[in-house]
């Protein structure tokens, strides 16, 4: 008799303020994510401070709710420091697991034995280089938006990460993690927390060949 098992997935909600936190909680999430400062890809978000990590963990072990700090960004040389001291913070007041993608997030990571995911930014979408983070000691991969349903059920079949999936929020027209078309137009990155989705605008595309034009609408470039 064969039996089917269900396994209960992880639902995790975003909580970029103390209103977002407890909505998320009483909701009913089992985990939420937060970024602190500007080391996440809320940068525009009002965010929280290292000093409210303590009050955060408090409120969500209370309720039985996990917490996963997100330094997703990318991180540059002068921020190193900073960097190290909210991780050795985050590990000192109880939070759960960091979410990054830069390798000296994953590398301090690792230097203070505190668990980290990849993030989507990360753009996992294969095995291969999901045992790649495996060996770099990641304890779960958030998929690459741009994968299917099926390439999510090939990747679960050859990995015994964790495994993490988007269900709902803003979708884009790049792959995760190499967009730089808010950086080239605006200055902003959008590896940096601060896209200003300028691929939802409206533009008219001119073709000199035919010197004809298209107008494209706000469904994306």
């Amino acid at each position: 008799m064969n039996v089917e098992i269900i396994i209960k997935p992880e639902l995790m909600a975003p909580a970029g303020d103390w209103t977002m936190l407890s909505t998320a909680v009483q909701a009913g999430a089992n985990a939420v994510y937060f970024g602190v400062d500007k080391l996440n890809m809320r940068a525009k978000a009002a965010n929280f401070t290292v000093d409210d990590l303590p009050e955060i963990v408090n409120f969500c072990k209370e309720n039985d709710v996990k917490t996963y700090l997100t330094i997703n960004t990318i991180v540059f040389e002068e921020e190193i420091n900073q960097l190290e001291d909210i991780i050795i913070s985050a590990k000192k007041r109880g939070v759960d697991s960091i979410i990054c993608w830069d390798l000296s997030v994953a590398e301090l990571c690792c230097k203070h034995d505190f668990p980290f995911c990849i993030s989507t930014q990360g753009s996992v979408s294969n095995s291969l280089a999901a045992s790649i983070y495996k060996k770099m000691g990641a304890k779960r991969i958030v998929l690459a938006r741009e994968c299917s349903l099926e390439e999510i059920k090939k990747i679960r079949a050859n990995t015994d990460l964790e495994i993490e999936v988007f269900v709902h929020g803003a979708m884009c027209i790049a792959v995760s993690g190499r967009c730089f078309m808010s950086h080239h137009m605006f200055g902003q990155s959008a590896n940096r927390g601060e896209c200003v989705q300028s691929c939802r605008r409206e533009f008219e595309v001119y073709d000199s060949a035919s010197d004809k034009s298209l107008i494209v609408g706000e469904d994306y470039v």
